[in-house]
């Protein structure tokens, strides 16, 4: 696995309807400090039906499979446990 910065500030994109064609309005975003704190926010706080979930950095771009492989990582484990409180998001 490349090495990925999980400081570097990151976006949430989803789909609000399993529809294949998106209605008009139907991607929603959000943005995070950092690329962890999206990370946490997409697999320990995010309870809504989402669809198409990417968050994207600079650098890459990964969809939620990808997602909850990289916390479950050993390299994310110290993101992990920081992340107690709720992360800062911005609308």
């Amino acid at each position: 696995m490349p090495i990925i910065n999980f400081d570097l500030p990151a976006d949430l994109f989803w789909a609000r309807s399993a529809r294949r064609v998106v209605p008009k309005g139907g991607v929603a975003h959000r943005r995070f400090e950092t690329l962890a704190e999206g990370i946490c926010f997409v697999v320990e706080e995010d309870q809504a039906e989402r669809y198409g979930v990417s968050i994207d950095t600079d650098e890459n771009s990964f969809s939620k499979d990808k997602i909850e492989a990289l916390y479950r990582s050993e390299g994310f484990s110290a993101y992990r446990e920081k992340s107690q409180g709720s992360p800062s998001a911005k609308p």
